[in-house]
């Protein structure tokens, strides 16, 4: 009986046990809970970043793996690529050459002369650039003589030195700067109308100045101080100076100008160009530009004899308009009391449509130039005052390929009535 009761009060004591509601957490077991699960998440984005890590550790590996049999070979050759590469820079420099220039097909017809052809000509540039400080640049004319095969001239070829932002040192065969028409306006993608101004004809077509000179310059600009393009540029040089065809050797009125490759006498040329641009851009007054330049040098082969020449120029843009002109007087000594003096000048305007006009006229730009010479002494067959009035229209395909028309006429004071007109395609590239 006893065992009994024992047995049944052991049974019931579980059975009570087993059927008590489970105890609830208390409030901070839940919080340990949360925050192992956000350990865990934390821990989980270590491992992620990590495994990323150890990925991109292993592309390197990899790439380095692939080099490495080139830089065993380039080792086992005695040149590894960093000393080879240094080696090359140190002797070629940047060693960055370009072609550039320009090209042009032409018509001409002329009424007087019973001109009526098409000519062309191809002039390239080649540009090597040694490293920051050394350029060199050279240009060829390919031309066709009216009487000859294919003819090749040196445009110029020079070597340029950068001092420092102030200074550049030239030496070469260079395009000369007097004015601005000859070294900045000549060429036919640049100038705006076909021909060139009366005074800045070349050699024996009867210009009055020398258009390359073979020896040195120093040349550079700095600001004004009062503004950003508020600035003057200079430029001085020396060279094997002025040259003329004399024929005969002694010098007479109207000889053409002949480029001097070796100097006749002991002396040298030698000329100065100075510009200013006194507008700044936050004026929005347009561009102004204000030149001086001079040039003299003795041209016979006794030496003795001078040949002087100075010169203004200007040039004005607002907007689509151009407003520009040069001015240059030249004398030249001659045997006896005799002088050989000219004096030439042009003015020229131009406007584009481009704010005026609807598509495609926008592209054409309208031209107009007066030029003239003076000479005090003609030689047969030169007309001591020419003047010419020349009108155009240019359609710019784009900024450096241009379509142009031009007709010229040369209005009376001892020159002919004369007719021409000119058309041109020229291509800068």
């Amino acid at each position: 009986m006893r065992i009994q009761r024992r047995y049944t009060l052991a049974t019931f004591l579980i059975a009570s046990f087993i059927m008590m509601p489970a105890p609830v957490p208390a409030a901070g077991s839940l919080t340990d809970v949360e925050s192992e699960i956000q350990a865990l998440r934390n821990e989980n984005e270590r491992n992620q970043q990590r495994i990323k890590e150890l990925e991109e550790t292993v592309g390197q590996l990899k790439a380095r793996q692939a080099e490495q049999p080139k830089a065993e070979q380039a080792a086992t050759s005695g040149l590894r690529p960093d000393i080879l590469r240094r080696a090359l820079d140190t002797y070629y420099g940047e060693h960055r050459f370009l072609i550039t220039g320009y090209g042009f097909a032409q018509y001409h017809w002329d009424d007087n002369a019973n001109h009526n052809t098409f000519s062309g000509g191809f002039n390239p540039i080649f540009l090597f650039r040694l490293n920051d400080r050394l350029l060199f640049s050279g240009e060829l004319e390919v031309k066709l003589p009216e009487d000859a095969e294919t003819e090749v001239n040196l445009e110029f070829a020079q070597a340029d030195y950068l001092v420092n932002d102030y200074l550049t040192v030239t030496a070469g065969k260079f395009l000369l700067p007097f004015g601005e028409f000859i070294e900045r306006l000549h060429p036919p993608w640049i100038n705006k109308l076909v021909t060139h101004p009366l005074p800045f004809r070349e050699g024996d077509e009867g210009g009055i100045m020398p258009f390359t000179d073979l020896g040195v310059q120093l040349h550079g600009g700095a600001g004004l101080g009062y503004g950003l393009g508020a600035d003057v540029d200079y430029t001085a040089y020396v060279g094997n100076g002025p040259r003329f065809d004399t024929g005969d050797g002694d010098g007479a009125i109207g000889d053409p100008l002949t480029f001097n490759n070796d100097d006749l006498n002991r002396s040298k040329g030698f000329g100065a160009r100075v510009g200013f641009r006194p507008l700044p851009f936050e004026w929005n007054a347009g561009r102004l530009r204000i030149g001086a330049s001079t040039y003299d040098g003795e041209w016979d082969a006794k030496g003795g004899k001078w040949f002087t020449a100075w010169g203004i120029d200007s040039v004005y843009q607002y907007g689509d308009a151009e407003l520009r002109g040069e001015y240059i007087s030249t004398r030249r000594d001659l045997p006896g009391a005799v002088r050989d003096e000219r004096e030439g000048y042009y003015i020229q305007g131009s406007y584009m449509l481009s704010q005026i006009a609807p598509s495609p006229w926008d592209r054409v730009e309208l031209v107009a130039r007066y030029s003239g010479q003076n000479q005090r002494q003609a030689p047969e067959g030169q007309l001591p005052h020419p003047r010419q009035v020349s009108l155009g229209v240019d359609y710019w395909i784009t900024p450096s390929v241009v379509w142009k028309l031009e007709y010229d006429r040369d209005i009376p004071r001892d020159a002919p009535n004369n007719h021409e007109f000119l058309s041109e395609l020229a291509v800068g590239f």
